[in-house]
């Protein structure tokens, strides 16, 4: 029988979980679904003893263990809730933290909530207390190595404490991307050092396995003051061009029409109000479905299989639907904040060589998504390779969201025109 997932009321699945049997859903990684029932994976079982083995009898966490895995030639097989290749130091964490592996059944470990501050946004949050019963499968994990890799879970759960400098602000953690696995750059403190007691600031990744389960190489600790002046000098060899002044004193002002976008949303939220009803008619039609009709597996099956494709619609539009809703907001907010950066951009050398770092940081978000850089300096000393915009910019005419800085031209260029503004 093939693995599927079946709907079950509230009332169920506790129940279920009562009696020890598997409460709907996909079967976790190393067992598999059989009538309803879960068994062993013979083929993924491996994987998750070797999990709590390395976590328990080593020196590593979980990501050294998710590492292993990865240098070691395991190979994580892909199904319906687990579509990542390679394993991460989240898959490790979700295989230690289910005491489905000893034998038990949780319930009530994630619940789905409102969103504070929203009227209909839903999230899943986990839950500090649950309820866990004795199962009816077989376990993978002794209840004593569940409970030494419990104790060693909440021995590394600490967090350091964070020494800051008030005055510090590190301006480009979060817009600086790794050039190894695209993720942000944060900001890190080299201590005072006894030769000339001065504090160091870099910013490097601390990224160690990518979201497919590669490892990120990039091990640099890129200088904070060196990469935070170049980005400066550059925006301002932008905004010190005549073309540049004029073409955003221009656009200061002006109007934007989200009309068509309004009515398409008005669209998508009918179909979506169509499709609830579908569904509510169809769990009508099921949990009145007569047990003794002579077709009754046939027709439950039909309806499941139209019930299901009803979560895939509804799951569409609602994409659609935030999508949507997220260009109006970006739209409209755009406008407002891009306003005001423009109005700084006219006054950028006075306003941000005199600001602090922290109101530097701020610019700095509020103008630029992203900046990605090359994986080492360049001769020319640049480390930059391009520079998203939150709002288009007029450059040499044109009004552009991104800036490349590969050629080495390009970069004399921004060079010199900052030495003159200067």
């Amino acid at each position: 029988m093939s693995e599927r997932t079946f709907v079950l009321k509230p009332w169920q699945v506790g129940q279920k979980a009562r009696e020890g049997k598997w409460n709907g859903g996909f079967a976790p990684y190393g067992y598999k679904l059989e009538n309803g029932n879960l068994v062993i994976a013979e083929d993924e079982v491996e994987v998750i003893r070797v999990i709590y083995d390395r976590y328990i009898h080593t020196n590593e966490g979980v990501a050294g263990v998710a590492k292993y895995l990865n240098r070691n030639g395991y190979i994580k097989k892909l199904r319906q809730n687990n579509t990542i290749p390679g394993f991460s130091s989240n898959f490790v964490k979700d295989v230690l933290d289910n005491p489905i592996y000893m034998g038990k059944i949780a319930y009530g470990r994630r619940r789905t909530e409102k969103k504070q501050g929203t009227r209909n946004e839903m999230h899943v949050v986990e839950q500090s207390e649950f309820n866990v019963y004795e199962g009816q499968h077989e376990v993978i994990i002794s209840e004593e190595d569940w409970a030494l890799a419990q104790e060693k879970r909440k021995r590394n759960a600490f967090k350091r404490e964070k020494v800051n400098n008030p005055d510090h602000a590190h301006i480009l953690s979060g817009i600086l991307k790794c050039p190894c696995c695209g993720k942000n750059l944060y900001g890190n403190i080299a201590k005072a050092h006894s030769k000339d007691n001065k504090t160091r600031y870099y910013y490097y990744c601390k990224n160690t396995v990518t979201p497919t389960g590669h490892e990120c190489s990039f091990r640099l600790n890129i200088e904070q003051t060196e990469i935070n002046k170049m980005v400066a000098k550059i925006i301002s060899a932008m905004v010190n061009k005549p073309r540049f002044v004029e073409a955003i004193k221009a656009k200061i002002g002006t109007a934007v029409d989200t009309v068509d976008m309004e009515k398409q949303l008005d669209v998508l939220k009918g179909q979506l109000k169509q499709a609830f009803g579908t569904k509510s008619r169809i769990e009508c039609q099921m949990d009145t479905l007569d047990i003794n009709d002579a077709h009754y597996d046939r027709k439950i099956l039909d309806l499941q299989r139209r019930y299901d494709e009803q979560y895939d619609t509804i799951e569409e539009i609602e994409g659609q639907i935030g999508e949507l809703q997220g260009q109006i907001r970006s739209i409209q907010q755009e406008k407002i904040s891009g306003d005001n950066i423009y109005q700084l951009l006219l006054a950028f050398d006075e306003i941000y060589d005199s600001a602090t770092e922290v109101e530097q940081k701020e610019f700095m978000k509020a103008f630029i998504e992203r900046i990605d850089i090359f994986p080492e300096k360049r001769k020319d000393g640049c480390w930059i390779k391009n520079i998203v915009f939150n709002f288009p910019v007029p450059v040499d005419g044109k009004e552009v969201k991104e800036l490349p800085l590969e050629y080495e031209t390009t970069v004399e260029t921004i060079c010199l025109l900052s030495r003159k503004a200067r």
